[in-house]
């Protein structure tokens, strides 16, 4: 009998000293993905802004895998369940689907509904509109290495077209293609055109190529694979930081004596009865047998156009807001975005957080978001600079236009949220037919 119950204290003694350490471990990790889970939420960030898992819960093995491997950190275990606890975060590289034991995720592109409206194209990246291809976010596919493969497919297949056609050219001023954009999908587009001997055009609104780059919400890219670069070669690196990638593209563009045309935004695109395409940008009139959109989906962010905004601590979106521990950080703009990324930024350690308001008041804001903004201010969180605006921005401060004068801030980042431009309607307007299409895009 004493030995009966000699053996059961052990057992449970055993028993305790390793469960209870596992319910310690799992509870605090809950709480950490929780946490996780409600900043996304308090940003406006519990929305995917592009592709994104779907998790089958009733395959769910609880294993973990599909955290661990996610290099963005967008997955979290909560009640033993893999889930989606910051779907900002998420890139859609599909690593998590690739490490599930048990074939539970699938890579989807609309977060709630069963299709998502995407332009309609062919399998190689054309339109409705014969010889006008969309490519990079355009074609459903936000990530990097997607964006270039997405520039070389569509190149070597209006290169063969070229090549099969009877049609002589004639006219010199006449473009082989145009190409709009010049993120990695549409210099990995102009980069394949060089390498096959084609007369083309790149064109790109901002001021210097690649210079959409800076406005990407993260302070460094995590790369999943190594991805081939057409006329450069394979990037092996595995993380990179907006300035790094920004710095490749442009060595490449040196290297390779890349012709870019910058400061021409797209006004139109219009299909003449003679089968060629003319661009209008910035007043001035093209004319290609091809046109490749790299426009991008998530629309370009209405910029204050001051002097310093094209610096890399500037950015139009806030993810990570952990990463500005011990930074003087500085929101512009008084709507919900800018008030939210404003008390996420307040809420970091030894972060000092200023929020540029032009107006004097809230009034853009929901109720809610009122009450927390003034909660901040009078608790001295957020200090808040009314009817003020930005007239520079320099490597370690701000210069503010406020009723009191000039002002000149301490300043390590900057986030911009003055709204934006979408590509939809736009897109619409030329043309472009877009359709439901069913959200799983990878198994």
């Amino acid at each position: 009998m004493n030995e009966s119950i000699l053996t059961l204290s052990i057992s449970l003694l055993l028993f305790a000293l390793v469960f209870i350490p596992y319910l310690w471990f799992t509870q605090k990790k809950r709480k950490k993905f929780e946490a996780k889970k409600q900043e996304a939420i308090a940003l406006g960030h519990d929305k995917p802004i592009a592709q994104h898992p779907l998790i089958d819960q009733s395959r769910c093995i609880g294993c973990a895998a599909c955290v661990i491997a996610c290099p963005e950190h967008a997955l979290g275990m909560i009640d033993g369940m893999a889930e989606l606890v910051y779907p900002g975060k998420c890139v859609g590289h599909g690593v998590c689907a690739e490490a599930c034991p048990v074939s539970g995720i699938r890579i989807v592109l609309d977060p709630a509904k069963s299709t998502a409206e995407l332009p309609q194209l062919d399998e190689n990246f054309q339109s409705n509109i014969p010889n006008v291809y969309l490519i990079g976010e355009l074609g459903g596919m936000a990530l990097l290495r997607n964006a270039i493969f997405q520039g070389k497919t569509v190149m070597d297949h209006i290169s063969e077209k070229i090549k099969r056609s009877s049609h002589q050219k004639t006219d010199p001023s006449r473009y082989d293609v145009i190409i709009v954009g010049a993120g990695p999908a549409g210099l990995s587009a102009a980069l394949m055109a060089q390498k096959n001997g084609l007369n083309y055009l790149l064109l790109e609104k901002e001021e210097t190529p690649g210079g959409a780059i800076l406005s990407y919400p993260r302070q460094k890219l995590v790369m999943t694979m190594p991805v081939e670069i057409p006329q450069y070669g394979v990037l092996k690196k595995r993380e990179l930081s907006k300035e790094d990638l920004l710095e490749l593209w442009s060595d490449i563009i040196q290297k390779t004596s890349l012709k870019v045309n910058c400061n021409e935004r797209l006004d139109d695109v219009v299909r003449n009865i003679d089968c060629i395409t003319t661009v209008t940008a910035a007043g001035n009139r093209y004319n290609g047998v091809y046109v490749v959109l790299a426009l991008g989906r998530r629309g370009t962010p209405r910029k204050l156009n001051v002097p310093g905004e094209n610096s890399s601590k500037v950015a139009y979106q806030l993810l990570e807001a952990v990463r500005y521990k011990h930074t003087h950080c500085m929101v512009v703009g008084a709507g919900d975005s800018g008030i939210e990324a404003a008390i996420a930024l307040s809420k970091q350690q030894g972060t000092t957080v200023t929020l540029i308001n032009r107006g004097a008041d809230f009034l853009r804001a929901k109720p809610k978001n009122q009450d927390r903004i003034r909660e901040a201010e009078n608790q001295g969180l957020i200090q808040i600079y009314y009817q003020s605006s930005v007239s520079e921005i320099q490597d370690k401060s701000v210069m503010v236009q406020s009723p009191e004068g000039s002002l000149e801030l301490s300043n390590d980042f900057i986030f911009i949220f003055a709204g934006g431009e979408m590509p939809a309607p736009f897109l619409k307007k030329i043309g472009i037919e877009f359709i439901h299409k069913d959200r799983t895009i990878a198994a």
